[in-house]
């Protein structure tokens, strides 16, 4: 039995890989920045430990995978390359999990983890019973991961640092090609050249699925050696949302391949985006043999995932819904969403920038799309895996501008707490609140709903959070 050692434990891809590695018998130790627990298959847990040193280093573990966010300065990881002890990324990790099995693997800038996740629910029904690797939780379930002992693997593929080429997929979908991880793609180009060598490792009798009505997939997948097939909610593709219709945001249509109609699909899930993550995991699922039927059902029962337009509560008759969406092409989908939900409605949005490069990057386009709400909260910049601030960065209270001048009531008043006693005393009957980010402002849509149903008493808010 292998001793797992997980450093960056608590976010979400490494509770999925937590999972699976459990559900095949590893002894697993962790650390994060905040103590805790994630769960393990059987209804267990590992204690995760608090903050990162040495000791919390196990001198007998056989192997230590670290995130994304850990660099090499990590005590526990330059402790493991002293004692001699294995080292290896989250992806790499994946990749050797899943490299002699049917890998699908799940690429693109938006969707990914509702894809997976849909076509997990898929294959799951038929009884399939795949390996799970998703970058977001189901709603009510424990961890982004499943323990499958079926010959499928299906796995989120980012394209952060080039992640996705530890893959060695069967088959691929690319839901879309927006720039963005300007960390590491600084010129688009350098982007579409990653997803390329990506659909390049698809072998000749593979498949890529590829989104049909975005021009920079359709170049990528021109260079692809393996068939492809197309997807769109409307146009010209093998695989298309026909009599599409919806009510209260959520989606109804005829999934239709290559003109004849296969079943109907009634998403659960509110967006329009979701018709098309939808038609991906679809054609997913019809490529490994699963049937229309068995397809159509399962994508109706789908409820959702974690921090993807979750519906948080009513408070006060204010409707609060946090969704991760941090990219302008997000924003605007989930306030357009959002708008479908609750018609009339004014929408108060609390959005966080992440990364002050992609801010700085991407201010106009952001400021365009958060133009949908009525009055937007800025929240200070969550500054992922970056250092302090430098001259000429754009921060919150620049875009707080941009927006102003756009006509849009905008603020930012700084920390976590403000920001939830400013919504307390703001916030009217019939409004909606929508928490838009991804990094930690989860914590302020919760304090402010509790603010709201208990007025007059101090918002409680985490240390560190929203800001």
């Amino acid at each position: 039995m292998q001793r797992i050692h997980l450093v960056g434990a608590r976010g979400a891809g490494m509770q999925a890989l937590a999972a699976v590695l459990a559900g095949r018998g590893c002894r697993l130790t962790g650390s994060d920045l905040l103590e805790g627990t994630i769960p393990s298959p059987g209804g267990g847990s590992v204690p995760i430990a608090c903050g990162h040193h040495a000791e919390h280093l196990p001198t007998d573990a056989d192997l230590l995978v670290y995130s994304d966010a850990v660099t090499e300065a990590n005590p526990e990881l330059r402790r493991a390359v002293e004692l001699g002890i294995p080292c290896r990324s989250y992806f790499q990790t994946v990749g050797q999990l899943t490299g002699a099995m049917q890998c699908l693997a799940v690429a693109g800038t938006h969707g990914k983890s509702s894809t997976v996740a849909m076509a997990s629910q898929v294959f799951t029904h038929a009884g399939r019973d795949p390996l799970v690797f998703c970058g977001a939780a189901r709603l009510g379930a424990a961890s982004a991961g499943r323990f499958g002992q079926g010959p499928i693997a299906l796995v989120e593929a980012c394209e952060f640092r080039a992640n996705f080429l530890h893959l060695q997929p069967q088959q691929a979908a690319v839901l879309g090609i927006d720039h963005d991880h300007f960390d590491c793609y600084p010129q688009k180009q350098d982007l579409l050249d990653a997803f390329t060598r990506f659909v390049q490792t698809i072998p000749p009798q593979g498949l890529l699925i590829a989104r049909a009505d975005c021009a920079d997939t359709q170049r990528v997948a021109a260079r692809a050696a393996c068939r492809v097939e197309t997807f769109a909610r409307t146009g010209n593709a093998d695989w298309l949302a026909g009599r599409l219709t919806h009510r209260d945001g959520c989606y109804a249509f005829e999934l239709v391949y290559r003109g004849r109609p296969a079943c109907e699909i009634r998403l659960q899930v509110p967006g329009a985006h979701n018709v098309r993550n939808a038609l991906a995991a679809a054609a997913l699922a019809h490529a490994n043999g699963i049937a229309p039927e068995c397809i159509g059902t399962a994508l109706s029962q789908f409820a959702g995932l974690s921090r993807r337009l979750e519906r948080l509560g009513t408070y006060g008759d204010i409707a609060i819904i946090d969704d991760y969406a941090h990219h302008p092409t997000e924003i605007t989908a989930a306030l357009q969403t959002i708008r479908q939900m609750h018609p009339g409605r004014r929408l108060w949005c609390v959005y966080q920038p992440h990364q002050a490069l992609r801010l700085t990057r991407l201010l106009a386009e952001t400021a365009d799309s958060l133009q949908a709400a009525d009055a937007v909260v800025v929240a200070d910049v969550f500054r992922a895996r970056e250092g302090a601030p430098i001259p000429g960065e754009a921060d919150a209270a620049q875009l707080a501008v941009e927006l102003q001048r756009r006509g849009v009531a905008a603020f930012a008043p700084g920390d976590a707490p403000a920001i939830v006693s400013s919504l307390a005393t703001q916030l009217k009957p019939g409004d909606v609140l929508a928490t838009l980010g991804a990094g930690d402002l989860r914590a302020v849509a919760e304090a402010a709903g509790e603010a709201i149903a208990r007025p007059g008493t101090a918002p409680r808010v985490p240390h560190g959070s929203g800001t």
